[in-house]
């Protein structure tokens, strides 16, 4: 994956071929995508929603009208999200033992297990080479 600027505080982020904006909104920046943020949230919504909706298939069951959604707190010191709050609403009722095995499936996801089990994180720092002074 590589994010590459594009002016102000607008970045384009590419992967596998995949085109995604990220943008800080007005008056900072111009809007024209989600925050890092932002996707860190639509990153947990949509995997949630892909373990979901795999249970719906196995399970038989309809996947339209299945929708996710996610808000969060900030936190600071660190400034971070400090909590996530995911509703999952799925189209039909589910009987308990459903409800309870979907629930264990969309805890299992692997953005929500990233988040729960936080990896290190190395953060290198590349500039151009100083010309020498002699």
């Amino acid at each position: 994956m590589q994010v590459r600027f594009v002016d102000g505080f607008k970045f384009e982020i590419e992967q596998r071929g995949h085109l995604l904006v990220t943008d800080q909104p007005r008056p900072v920046g111009g809007d024209e995508g989600m925050t890092p943020v932002e996707l860190m949230g639509a990153a947990l919504g949509g995997c949630v929603a892909v373990y979901a909706a795999d249970f719906l298939v196995r399970n038989e069951l309809p996947r339209e009208g299945l929708t996710v959604d996610v808000q969060w707190q900030s936190a600071s010191q660190p400034n971070r999200v400090g909590a996530y709050e995911v509703t999952v609403r799925v189209p039909q009722a589910l009987t308990e033992r459903q409800s309870a095995s979907l629930s264990r499936l969309v805890h299992a996801c692997t953005v929500h297990n990233t988040l729960s089990h936080p990896p290190s994180v190395k953060i290198d720092l590349t500039t151009p080479s100083s010309p020498s002074t002699k």
